[in-house]
């Protein structure tokens, strides 16, 4: 579909006019998609959104009924295990597989079913078991080595609620380093691109936005997924691009776009800015599940008599992530604000706005995009609204009623 825009007011220079990453384009969807494109994507998004309130209420009720069941001192009574650190590996190993309750069988409904009917699934019954069992392992480690740590402070002072900010802050950055080297891999298997003309364009791409790249790898997401994506990993000299191998077919005008996009994060240094926003939400996070845990009716309840008591880890992990509740927004907002500046970013390296509309609308069409989504949607989304970033495209251009945008 085709949107009649004007010249806009260019600067004196004759550069594009610029517009800022901290202010969204306000942006009407059916100027950029038609009637069946938005039905499309509600009609696609909208039952998993159902899907995750259900699965949201299921696990809560999960979790209650583990705590108010008591079943965390039960257990650790009922097989005799002495030892704090073991009573917390073993109830950590409970929480895990009482997730094996519901978890499994929303992921595998729109895995092995919704998303097959839409065609966006390429998962197997094996491939989904060995995901699920992997998950599951990791899942586990990751929580041992966590609260291992995070109890022997509990048990040793009341201040906690600071120690353990300092741990979890500790593993929030190390998390963010391995990740790429150490899970990643477990879930994936990573190749060279093979195609020496994309990647010489991508590594071109790199060397215009002043980035030095070592590689360009291919991760085989399309043994799960239709979905295409990119990103990039590593520090210093041994960064990579690494490219969602069903992006390969695309336009290679296209794949540029995407990895500007992502180099774009790097130069602007998003995840060094969003670690000290991450660790200021823990803190928040850590005062108030100390506040909570001293609340005796509260330990009652749950059958523990401290917060020091292995028993008491399912309470700990319910009352947590409350806190996040009251940050989750502007994380979110800062969120889509980086994404605005990627955005920009790739504008600015490329100079080529038709490119990166072409880019949106086959995202769109690829992963089923909600391009409509309500209020309550676009202020908890981590990325702005498609409609919004072409119209964004579009001012950056400086165009806006001489009939020359493509959408």
């Amino acid at each position: 579909m085709t949107t009649a825009t004007a010249p806009a007011e260019r600067s004196e220079e004759g550069a594009p006019a610029r517009v800022s990453h901290w202010t969204r384009v306000p942006a009407d969807p059916a100027e950029w998609f038609d009637a069946d494109e938005v039905a499309r994507g509600r009609a696609y998004n909208r039952p998993l959104d159902r899907l995750r309130r259900v699965r949201f209420v299921v696990g809560a009720a999960v979790t209650i009924a583990f705590i108010v069941g008591q079943a965390a001192p039960r257990l650790i009574d009922a097989l005799g295990v002495s030892g704090w650190v073991l009573q917390l590996v073993v109830v950590a190993a409970a929480l895990e597989a009482s997730t094996l309750v519901y978890s499994p069988w929303f992921d595998a409904h729109r895995e092995l079913l919704y998303d097959k009917r839409w065609g966006q699934s390429n998962q197997t019954a094996s491939g989904f078991l060995a995901d699920q069992l992997k998950g599951l392992a990791v899942g586990l480690v990751i929580t041992v080595l966590l609260v291992v740590p995070l109890y022997a402070v509990i048990r040793a002072t009341d201040l906690w609620w600071l120690y353990g900010w300092l741990i979890f802050s500790g593993f929030t950055v190390l998390f963010g380093v391995l990740y790429p080297v150490v899970i990643a891999p477990l879930f994936n298997s990573f190749t060279p691109l093979d195609d020496e003309r994309l990647e010489a364009r991508v590594l071109e791409v790199a060397e215009r936005a002043g980035l030095d790249i070592e590689g360009v790898l291919v991760a085989d997401a399309s043994r799960r997924s239709r979905a295409g994506n990119a990103y990039v990993a590593g520090l210093g000299r041994t960064r990579r691009v690494v490219l969602f191998d069903t992006i390969l077919e695309w336009a290679p005008e296209q794949v540029e776009q995407v990895v500007a996009h992502e180099l774009g994060h790097w130069r602007h240094a998003h995840l060094r800015r969003k670690i000290p926003v991450l660790v200021g939400a823990q803190l928040v996070m850590f005062v108030l599940t100390w506040a909570a845990l001293r609340w005796e009716p509260l330990l009652d309840l749950a059958g523990v008599g401290s917060a020091g008591d292995p028993a008491s880890l399912p309470l700990f992990l319910a009352v947590f992530p409350l806190g996040f509740v009251l940050v989750g927004l502007v994380s979110s907002w800062l969120s889509r604000v980086d994404e605005r500046q990627a955005d920009i970013h790739a504008l600015e390296v490329l100079g080529d706005p038709e490119a990166f509309v072409g880019l949106f609308r086959q995202l769109a069409e690829t992963n089923k995009a909600d391009v409509d989504p309500g209020r309550w949607k676009r202020l908890t989304a981590s990325h702005p609204p498609i409609a919004e970033r072409l119209a964004m495209a579009q001012a950056w251009d400086g165009r806006r009623g001489d009939g020359s945008s493509a959408a």
